[in-house]
């Protein structure tokens, strides 16, 4: 990819710090990388299945801020490859991926919104094994995976960071909306990411407005969880986790 060459020859010439430990010389060592690679599952009141990649603390929780506030947009690839490796892990259909969407200024001030970077980048990382088709003729059929823009956040939405679980619940209530245009298709899973799990609010709200528009959410993909009481009770995922029956595939069309 001309992308990851233009990275290689950068590193050469200006080697970057670690975005996890601060080592020199590489973006994103090993180390840091792999505390990634072992996704948990998540089952928490009010949610369907929650696929969580890391634990917002430590190396992760540096890595998420560095893409996210501090300009390594190019931590979007290697990102994407781990989401994708936890999706096939888990067994979870080809889906439409929904990002959940920053702040109006907030994204304006990253320069993009992150989370809807990542999940074309997810996209792209898919196509190692190909598309799914699903539904219509061969010549109309939707190509899984798929980002769906179907959430917005409106402008009056304050900063979510302080906001207790009330504060967050309201604050999306008021200012998380639809967006009809983006919702998935009819007949596919649905799977929406977000960066950070804290209060579970942003997922509930989201997978509320979906499940209202008939499109429900299959399994809510998390980068990070933050709160130890949902990592304590999680599941470790593993290729042969998942059993016909899991909910995971109860909507799959392909």
């Amino acid at each position: 990819m001309l992308q990851d060459a233009w990275l290689a020859l950068a590193d050469l010439v200006l080697p970057s710090p670690c975005a996890g430990c601060g080592l020199d010389g590489e973006r994103w060592c090993a180390a840091c990388r792999d505390r990634w690679r072992s996704p948990a599952l998540l089952d928490l009141p009010g949610l369907p299945p929650v696929l969580a990649l890391a634990p917002y603390a430590g190396s992760a929780r540096e890595v998420l801020l560095s893409y996210k506030e501090r300009g390594r947009r190019e931590l979007a690839r290697p990102l994407a490859g781990l989401v994708t490796e936890a999706l096939r892990a888990g067994r979870v259909p080809p889906a439409a991926l929904v990002p959940a969407p920053s702040r109006p200024s907030a994204a304006r001030a990253r320069g993009g919104d992150h989370m809807l970077r990542l999940a074309r980048a997810v996209v792209g990382a898919s196509r190692t094994t190909g598309p799914v088709a699903v539904g219509g003729s061969s010549s109309a059929a939707l190509r899984l995976p798929c980002v769906s823009r179907a959430l917005t956040m409106g402008r009056g939405a304050a900063d979510a960071v302080g906001l207790d679980a009330a504060g967050r619940a309201d604050n999306l209530a008021r200012h998380l909306r639809l967006r009809p245009r983006g919702l998935p298709p009819p007949g596919c899973a649905v799977a929406l990411l977000d960066d950070v799990l804290t209060t579970g609010a942003t997922a509930r709200a989201a997978t509320g407005l979906l499940a209202a528009a008939g499109r429900p959410v299959d399994v809510v993909v998390v980068l990070t969880v933050a709160d130890s009481r949902a990592r304590r009770s999680s599941t470790r995922v593993s290729g042969e986790a998942r059993s016909p029956g899991h909910p995971f595939g109860r909507r799959h069309a392909g």
